[in-house]
Order: structure tokens, then C-alpha cells, then sequence
């Protein structure tokens, strides 16, 4: 929470905030409104959806019986729960 409270000389207290951060103030009917900058997401590189879909095209199947025993295991999981 951010307090706001009046100081000598014209001056505003701001409490709550983090020394080196920055924050966006805008005015608002009747005061102010103070909120931090907002952070940029870093893009990270991953794979492109084309290199997915050829690997995914690209797998084999299951046999019957690591299907059956995958099957069994989700199936006793869920009951578990």
C-alpha cells in the first residue's frame, strides 16, 4: 500500500516506494493515481511452431501394450484422487 501525505514547501510524501524503481503517475479526479512501471517480458527463444509440428509428425506410435499400460496408470491415478 502507498500512502500519500503532505509535506512543508509544496511537497508530497510518498510512502511505500522502492528506492530506484520507477512508477507512472497520472492525475485523476480529486488526486493522483501512482503505479509502478510496468516490467517488459523478455522474449525467449523456443522452437518455431513448423519445427514442433515436424517433430510431432515425426514420432512413432505406442505399442498396444505401452498404450494399455499408460492407460492403467492415468486410470488408477485418477481413482487414487
Amino acid at each position: 500500500m502507498t500512502t500519500v501525505a503532505k509535506a512543508d514547501k509544496s511537497r508530497l510524501t510518498i510512502r511505500g516506494l522502492v528506492d530506484g524503481d520507477q512508477y507512472i503517475v497520472r492525475e485523476q479526479p480529486g488526486g493522483w493515481f501512482i503505479t509502478p512501471e510496468k516490467k517488459h517480458r523478455v522474449k525467449k527463444s523456443g522452437m518455431s511452431a513448423e519445427a514442433f509440428a515436424r517433430i510431432y509428425r515425426s514420432r512413432t506410435p505406442l505399442d498396444t501394450a505401452t498404450a494399455a499400460e499408460i492407460s492403467a496408470n492415468l486410470a488408477a491415478t485418477d481413482k487414487a484422487q
